[in-house]
């Protein structure tokens, strides 16, 4: 599935309200559970309503100093990490 350029701003949008609501400042997938597994629930980041894989993340909010668990897609966890996603999407985000 290709994504619009316009999908994908809306996309950063939403992963950077997500992070200003939440107060963190990173999301990591949890070492201790690297499994990822199915689920038709909205990621907790970018809220989109697909089916697919969740992985176990930790977001840490350096105000409370609390650590936040959430479930993400792996898009989500892939552009926590690299600050876009994948070289494939990028490079075919259509008009």
């Amino acid at each position: 599935m290709s994504m619009t350029k316009q999908e994908y701003a809306d996309y950063e949008a939403a992963v950077k309200v997500f992070f200003e609501k939440e107060g963190i400042n990173c999301l990591s997938s949890d070492a201790d559970s690297d499994e990822a597994y199915f689920s038709w629930r909205h990621c907790d980041c970018c809220c989109r309503p697909l089916g697919g894989m969740r992985h176990d993340a930790k977001g840490y909010n350096p105000i409370t100093k609390e650590i936040y668990e959430y479930s993400v897609c792996t898009d989500c966890v892939y552009y926590a990490e690299y600050g876009q996603l994948d070289d494939m999407t990028m490079m075919d985000l259509a008009d």
